[in-house]
């Protein structure tokens, strides 16, 4: 009996699967009928009538939003939160179920550390939030609330605390007070286009993506409640990344190196600039970041420092920009290079005092297409691209806004010229970009160039690139022609030299008649 229950189990998700693939066009089955005085829902057959009012009735679970219907043998109806299942061959007391329409949506979280505390109810790997504590059990557990997927997760776009589970999901909105518990609507969501009557969109799941194989046993490591869902799929980037867009973070995985994962520096590509540096501030309980001697950094206070250890360090965190600034009422925030974490005076009893700020979101809205800065740990500074220079005509600015579209593409910000062609008096933009605002002296560096004239790349320029080493000496090189996107690559040599040396450098490119154009720019030692 066991195992055709289990059997049944694993069928019933496949037909789950085919169910959710079939929305579109509508699957074949019974044709429900309707109850007009229920305003478009639909009866609670009476096979489900006492197994549905024992969990809740329509309070709970929401309405009957399909008619019975049959599936190998099962019998089964749509409800708002959920798929009742009814197996007449089962033992009485499991007869009826709830379908596992979170093992569908495929989100299943790695595992997080159990609790010291004996008053938190830790299954299967997860927390039961206690805040959904009262609801779960309830329902049942485990029984007919299944295994969690996930820990607690805050959604932006529809502003509500939710936690996934293997049969139901439960949710409170942000802004009721007191919160009030509510089950997800996981029947509506997959029965989509097959059920027709309207619920609240609030209550909708929205499936996150997984973290890809590259990064799972690194949010494992962080702790999925410190890099939020996988809100992207991984995908390469022009500086050679694996990249995956979490709430909190953007994850970054080198081909070169299997296994090993950075950090994204997002927060200055977000225009979170950094700071003029401070002193210490000797107050108790903060710890000083020193940037520039002994003298100069951030302050940290003692909760961040705390929370950055027990999620990777420094090395996850990157350095601190800025001080701990008042971000609004009661809640405090500081950002570095890779995040910004926020501190909440008066939290909510069912979220922590300390957490990062959900960047991934602002990160991922940049634009429509992924966005490429800087590989980790080698931040750059934001340049607004669409405005014009002072005093610059609108040609000008058009062809820069053409030449800069072209190598954003490539993820780092450049240095732009704007020339007059001394010949046809057309403009010409030249842009220099490094791969690596710093670089390590053991490090090779890569430089960039695109040259385009009234915002047509121009292929065939041949630039000479001359850089001034630290004991004062030049090296030119010579970098092979543009392409037909206007743009060539060289890479140079590593430099020895100390950390916080700049190495400046200059790259031309010349005409018919001996005029020369030139654009400077210098990357940093570190």
């Amino acid at each position: 009996m066991a195992v055709m229950r289990r059997y049944r189990y694993l069928a019933l998700l496949v037909f789950l699967a085919l169910l959710l693939v079939a929305c579109d066009p509508p699957y074949e089955g019974p044709q429900p009928t309707l109850a007009p005085e229920k305003a478009g829902f639909y009866e609670i057959d009476p096979l489900f009538r006492e197994f549905y009012d024992q969990l809740g009735g329509i309070d709970t679970l929401g309405p009957g939003i399909s008619e019975r219907f049959p599936y190998d043998g099962l019998e089964c109806q749509f409800v708002a939160a959920a798929l009742l299942v009814y197996d007449a061959n089962a033992a009485e007391y499991s007869r009826h179920y709830l379908a596992p329409i979170g093992l569908r949506m495929d989100i299943a979280e790695p595992p997080v550390p159990q609790p010291e505390r004996n008053d938190v109810r830790y299954v299967n790997g997860h927390i039961v939030h206690p805040i959904f504590l009262a609801l779960y059990e309830q329902l049942g557990g485990v029984r007919y609330v299944g295994q969690p997927l996930t820990e607690l997760h805050y959604n932006p776009n529809q502003r509500r605390y939710e936690q996934y589970f293997e049969n139901v999901g439960f949710y409170i909105l942000e802004d009721e007070s007191p919160p009030v518990v509510r089950l997800l609507s996981y029947g509506a969501w997959l029965c989509a286009e097959n059920c027709q009557p309207k619920l609240p969109s609030n209550a909708i799941p929205e499936i996150p993506y997984r973290a890809a194989p590259e990064f799972a046993e690194a949010v494992a490591r962080l702790d999925p409640r410190f890099t939020g869902f996988a809100i992207s799929e991984a995908y390469l980037t022009p500086d050679g990344y694996l990249e995956q867009v979490f709430e909190s973070v953007v994850l970054l995985s080198d081909p070169n190196q299997p296994g090993r994962v950075f950090l994204r520096p997002i927060t200055e590509r977000l225009g979170l600039l950094p700071e003029p540096l401070v002193v210490p501030s000797n107050v108790p309980d903060m710890y000083f970041y020193p940037i520039r001697d002994d003298s100069q950094g951030y302050n940290i206070s003692q909760g961040f420092m705390d929370y950055i250890a027990s999620h990777g360090g420094q090395e996850v965190s990157g350095q601190p920009i800025g001080e701990r600034r008042l971000l609004r009422d009661n809640v405090y925030r500081q950002c570095f290079q890779n995040l910004c974490l926020e501190e909440h005076l008066n939290p909510p009893d069912f979220m922590p005092a300390i957490r990062p700020s959900q960047l991934g979101f602002d990160y991922r809205n940049l634009s429509r297409q992924p966005v490429y800065p800087n590989p980790p740990g080698q931040p750059t500074q934001p340049q607004d691209s669409s405005a014009a220079a002072p005093g610059s005509s609108p040609e000008q600015s058009s062809a820069q806004a053409a030449s800069q579209q072209a190598v954003d593409q490539n993820g780092p910000t450049p240095t732009v010229e704007i020339y007059t062609d001394p010949q046809s008096a057309g403009l010409i933009s030249i842009q220099v970009w490094e791969s690596f605002p710093m670089v390590a002296s053991d490090q090779n560096q890569e430089i960039g160039v695109s040259v385009y004239t009234n915002n047509i790349p121009q292929s065939g320029v041949e630039p000479d690139i001359v850089v001034t080493l630290p004991d004062g000496t030049t090296r030119t090189y010579y970098m092979y022609p543009t392409g037909e996107d206007g743009q060539t690559r060289l890479v140079l040599e590593p430099i020895t030299a100390q950390s916080g040396t700049l190495i400046p450098y200059e790259v031309c490119i010349f005409f018919p008649g001996g005029q020369k154009l030139c654009v400077k720019d210098s990357f940093l030692i570190w």
